[in-house]
């Protein structure tokens, strides 16, 4: 199955923070400086809907025992 671009940037970013060696406020640091206004509210849009999936799954799981 191919993935779609969503699924790719999703990768590469995972990998990305993943990495321990890559030092997260200095990439929050160059996305303040070079994101273009849009492009910063985009990625803050990225974040919170990946905040609202987590928090959502969470909560199924917590009902799973019920």
């Amino acid at each position: 199955m191919k993935k779609s671009n969503e699924e790719k940037f999703a990768t590469v970013v995972s990998n990305l923070i993943s990495d321990l060696r890559f030092d997260l406020d200095l990439a929050g640091k160059y996305l303040a400086w070079y994101l273009p206004n849009v492009a910063f509210r985009r990625f803050i849009e990225i974040a919170d809907a990946a905040k609202e999936e987590r928090e959502g799954k969470k909560h199924e799981r917590d009902h799973i025992g019920e």
